[in-house]
């Protein structure tokens, strides 16, 4: 097989695997997919500096529109660069498709100039279709779930001539099929972590159940007239007053400790349906994980009488510099139709205790695969690359530290109106919160919260955006119509008397 043959064999696989947009980082070793993907039609091609962003933003594209993605990188350490993005995605089950372009199979383990060993270099992660270099008889692709690894072996002399492919010839994939009846029990319901889609479908079963609902903002549930009456408020607070036998786990992984605390507590029995086919538990009694299919098939029904659950609702104005009433703030300010991504660890906990009825058509994300901090930029710009009303991320300083090279797609976009509100309080206050933690000296809490005082104005400036730092909530209205940096910062005395006042919220009974 000659090399043309084998770059479009690529080509045809990524299609039929169902990718229409791609993500490039070009180099010399992936020149020839690179210029054979810019022949091609029916695909969007978005191109970067940089693999790590690449990967996350093609993870955020896939978050918004639930389509396979695919990244296209060089060889050698450029491949390497993908990996938390697989992670998250592989915790997601998110459909990524890495094509990493490599040196032929004869240079591995020889230590020879951008010759890593590419083949399985995402491990348990990913899912290897296709390791193809012009000697192989077959280059037979196959879908499966989550990430998707394609190393493509390119000799010297590259070929860069190749014609490209119609993306949009190959046939579309299959729809999932509804999973086989059944009927269960639950009389507690947690929900987290589903598309506006999905969240439609759980709503309508969840409606049948009548259940109390503990939602994070991300369950996208907060809008359905119908669930008003079962949305219990207070998140953490509302769970340490449960007292349930049957725990439905709806979307993904819930943030609370209280799903942590289930470890210890076997007698509860937890169902979950969730696309990713993960429990989120350790523990293997009295669980059960059922594929996302099973929404529309199985009957549930709520256990008389209910557990015993109390009301807990946050007093926003006592506290009005504190970071969660900034938040707050934040949260009332975004407009109706607006996307918005929650960065974690302490911005996604507050919009949770923030969010009561959302405005109309706003939708929520986040990266609650590994929960991780990395990446979160890039892949807010992923969900928000072609939605047509504003966008909002809301995160922390140090996560915006960690992705600073993200704005360079932009430019590429199709809207401007993006808000990227940071948080910076510092340091990774997270820490501050965690019992173990607040016991340590006061310099190894310095060194682990990453204490800093830095601004994020030089940040804006580099990439040609807007920058907004404010202490009023009032200039969050009207704001221009382009990208801009929002930075916010809270008052650390406020903020930790709000958390100490959370200990003892205003309790108001069901």
């Amino acid at each position: 097989m000659t090399q043309t043959q084998l770059i479009q064999q690529t080509l045809h696989t990524i299609a039929y695997l169902g990718v229409r947009e791609v993500c490039v980082a070009a180099g010399a070793r992936n020149a020839p997919l690179v210029s054979a993907l810019l022949a091609c039609s029916g695909v969007k091609i978005w191109n970067f500096f940089e693999e790590r962003s690449a990967a996350f933003f093609a993870l955020g594209r896939i978050m918004a529109d639930r389509q396979p993605v695919a990244v296209v990188t060089t060889s050698g350490t450029a491949a390497a660069e993908l990996l938390p993005a697989v992670i998250e995605a592989h915790y997601q089950n998110l459909p990524l498709v890495l094509v990493t372009a490599d040196r032929p199979k004869r240079y591995r383990g020889s230590g020879a100039p951008q010759a890593i060993e590419q083949a399985g270099l995402f491990g348990v992660y990913a899912t290897i279709v296709g390791d193809w270099d012009a000697t192989d008889e077959s280059h037979e692709g196959h879908c499966s779930d989550g990430p998707m690894h394609l190393n493509v072996c390119l000799d010297e002399p590259l070929e860069t001539n190749v014609a490209g492919v119609d993306f949009s010839a190959a046939p579309p994939l299959p729809a999932s099929e509804e999973g086989p009846p059944g009927a269960l029990q639950c009389d507690l319901v947690l929900a987290a972590g589903m598309h506006p889609r999905e969240a439609a479908d759980a709503a309508a079963l969840l409606a049948r159940i009548g259940a109390p609902i503990i939602a994070e903002a991300t369950s996208n549930l907060h809008g359905f007239r119908e669930l008003q009456p079962l949305l219990i408020p207070g998140g953490e607070q509302a769970l340490q007053s449960a007292r349930p036998a049957h725990v439905l786990r709806i979307g993904a992984v819930p943030s609370w400790r209280w799903w942590r605390d289930l470890e210890d507590l076997p007698k509860i029995k937890v169902t979950n349906i969730t696309r990713t086919g993960f429990s989120g538990l350790a523990r293997t009694e009295n669980v059960e994980t059922l594929a996302w299919e099973n929404i529309r098939s199985t009957q549930f029904t709520r256990i008389d009488p209910p557990c015993g659950i109390l009301r807990f609702e946050p007093d926003f104005e006592k506290f009005p510099e504190s970071e969660p009433s900034w938040v707050s703030k934040i949260a009332k300010a975004i407009p109706a139709g607006s996307r918005v991504f929650l960065g974690n660890s302490l911005p996604i906990r507050e919009f949770n205790l923030a969010l009561q009825t959302p405005k109309p058509g706003i939708e929520l994300f986040a990266n609650r695969g590994a929960n991780g901090i990395d990446g979160l930029v890039s892949t807010f710009l992923g969900t928000s690359a072609v939605h047509g009303g504003e966008c909002w991320l809301i995160l922390g300083d140090l996560s915006a530290l960690y992705d600073l090279a993200a704005p360079w797609v932009i430019a590429q976009m199709e809207h401007p109106r993006l808000r990227i509100v940071v948080i910076n309080n510092g340091g990774g206050k997270i820490f501050s919160r965690v019992a173990s933690m607040r016991a340590l000296p006061e310099a190894a809490r310095n060194v682990i919260e990453n204490r800093h005082s830095l601004g994020f104005e030089p940040w804006a400036q580099l990439w040609g955006m807007e920058y907004l730092q404010t202490d009023d909530a009032n200039d969050l209205a009207d704001l221009l119509p382009m990208p801009m940096v929002i930075e916010i910062r809270p008052d650390p005395m406020h903020t930790e008397a709000f958390w100490k006042d959370w200990q003892k919220p205003v309790i108001r009974p069901r």
